[in-house]
């Protein structure tokens, strides 16, 4: 098997990886957010594997209210984005937010290249 198979094998959840000492189930940032949706139920019966997805697919996911009434002081740090930022001296522009609906086996097969992490719809 080359390193391109490697690379290329979906990821399944529940893997544990072991090393000097067993570290267990790991999730990045976006994965372990994915993972807590799916035990919330948000995917249904869908086959989804929270390790694939990147920050991007969550935040694409049609998950979120854009008829959300925003707290003033999420309009007073930024009153022309959907979502609330608080901090940073930089606005943080989630293209896409709240527009991808859900389905089985998503996120398993999308090219995830920067720096625009093109994602061709159905991958």
């Amino acid at each position: 098997m080359s390193i391109q198979d490697v690379m290329a094998m979906v990821e399944q959840d529940g893997w544990e990886y072991t090393g000097e000492k067993p570290d267990g189930v790991s999730y990045v940032c976006s994965a372990y957010v994915v993972a807590m949706y799916k035990v919330a139920g948000l995917f249904d019966d869908m086959e989804i594997n929270a390790t694939e997805f990147a920050p991007k697919d969550v935040y694409t996911l049609n998950f979120f209210d854009l008829d959300y009434e925003r707290p003033q002081q999420c309009i007073d740090a930024d009153p022309d984005i959907p979502y609330c930022q608080l901090l940073g001296n930089y606005r943080l522009v989630l293209d896409g937010y709240s527009t991808v609906e859900p389905y089985s086996h998503m996120a398993e097969s999308c090219p995830t290249i920067n720096p625009d992490y093109f994602r061709p719809d159905g991958c």
